[in-house]
């Protein structure tokens, strides 16, 4: 069973953490499978210094690939403002975001 997010120590979480906040509830979006989820929810991959993977198993990425899908939801709104308009503030995690103009 892989190792959470959620289940990191406080001082882990603060060196892990891809929000401001490093709290299990925390939105994080994926770019690469186009999904919400919960920060706790993430994969530890111990392969890849201090980052984070995907908290879904048929999002498989190459692992060089993998440290750079996850970004903060509201970060990544603030970057994106345009492809991510419609998108809600909080988002449903497990539910599939694409930009405007993408198929979901």
């Amino acid at each position: 069973m892989p190792k959470r997010f959620r289940d990191l120590s406080d001082e882990e979480k603060a060196a892990r953490a891809l929000t401001k906040e490093a709290t299990n509830d925390s939105a994080v979006y994926c770019t690469a499978c186009g999904r919400a989820m919960a920060q706790g929810d993430c994969i530890v991959d111990e392969d890849l210094e201090q980052k984070l993977r995907c908290a879904y198993a048929d999002c498989v990425l190459d692992a060089s690939i993998a440290m750079h899908s996850l970004h903060a939801w509201d970060a990544y709104r603030e970057l994106y403002p345009e492809e991510t308009a419609d998108w809600p503030e909080s988002p449903t995690f497990g539910e599939c975001y694409k930009s405007s103009g993408e198929p979901a």
